[in-house]
């Protein structure tokens, strides 16, 4: 026996096939049903440990690295703030800055570096971030940071972008 489809049947087939794509993609990008299946297809493991002194950056553009000067390997992007501050009140107000933004979780923290990821908001690809905190002197302190992205080759400036958006609330920061 052979079945015949007919173009109708066909375009109602191929009109409900797209409506179901369609659903499941709003589903998993426009409601908080969606972090957990994206998270999960993202997944971020456990980040290679970054030593500052060793560090050489990727061929991509899709990381961001600020560096006293000294301190790193690779050819930073920028140079790092000095803060007029001991190291710990430094990391202490680190800490609330990104404390306080949204989709960001602390992976690791080994006495003076710690690892964060933050995740996009709408397709949660996750982007690590990694800190030292460094002494200068009795009250004066910067830091390093490394940011990067796991997925892709281009970040439109993203990891730039968040590190001097960061830096700016922490020079304000009490």
């Amino acid at each position: 026996m052979k079945i015949i489809l007919g173009p109708t049947l066909i375009a109602v087939a191929v009109v409900a096939t797209i409506a179901a794509v369609a659903g499941v993609a709003a589903l998993l990008l426009f409601t908080p049903l969606g972090e957990r299946p994206l998270a999960a297809l993202f997944r971020v493991g456990a980040p290679e440990a970054v030593d500052f002194e060793r560090l050489k950056l990727r061929d991509t553009p899709n990381q961001f690295l600020i560096c006293p000067p000294g301190l790193c390997a690779a050819d930073a992007h920028a140079e790092s703030p000095v803060f007029e501050v001991p190291v710990e009140e430094l990391r202490d107000r680190w800490r609330r800055v990104v404390g306080a933004q949204p989709r960001v979780a602390l992976l690791r923290e080994d006495g003076a570096q710690a690892d964060y990821v933050e995740r996009s908001k709408r397709f949660r690809f996750p982007d690590i971030v990694t800190v030292r905190f460094v002494a200068l002197a009795p009250s004066k302190s910067t830091l390093a940071i490394y940011s990067r992205s796991l997925y892709g080759k281009s970040d439109l400036g993203v990891n730039r972008k968040r590190i001097e958006a960061w830096l700016a609330r922490l020079s304000e920061s009490p």
